[in-house]
């Protein structure tokens, strides 16, 4: 009985410890994202503080310079796909409301069957340093 009572505070405050970390993360890029989450393992959803037409256009021209083959995308969906270091990783753009859009980014790797969260989270950082860079010069 005794171990359960001091192994509980611990699994608490590492559950808080880790939720502290996402939300420090998101406070640091206030500017422009409001928050970040993992909704599985490969895919990383954003919470931007622009309009969804600006941060596509952004999106897409991002992918283009990671990929060096040809990128898809669809501007009606707002959905584009890229080959970015033997990953297939795939950036859809929402809006959310007026000024505010959900970016989705995933990845696969070994054609497309493993979800490759590593490659996510980075063309994710990746994507939303852009996005900063973009609203900083405007």
């Amino acid at each position: 009985m005794r171990k359960l009572t001091v192994l509980v505070p611990f699994a608490v405050l590492s559950l808080c410890s880790s939720m502290l970390s996402g939300c420090l993360v998101a406070a640091a890029g206030v500017g422009v994202v409001a928050s970040e989450q993992m909704l599985d393992n490969n895919v990383y959803a954003t919470h931007v503080n622009m309009d969804a037409k600006q941060v596509w256009d952004i999106s897409k021209k991002f992918l283009a310079d990671q990929s060096t083959d040809l990128i898809e995308w669809d501007d009606a969906s707002r959905i584009a796909k890229a080959n970015i270091d033997s990953s297939r990783v795939t950036v859809s753009v929402e809006a959310f409301d007026i000024d505010k859009s959900v970016v989705h980014v995933s990845a696969k790797k070994y054609l497309a069957t493993v979800n490759d969260g590593d490659m996510a989270r980075v063309v994710s950082e990746r994507l939303l340093r852009r996005i900063e860079q973009q609203t900083e010069k405007h």
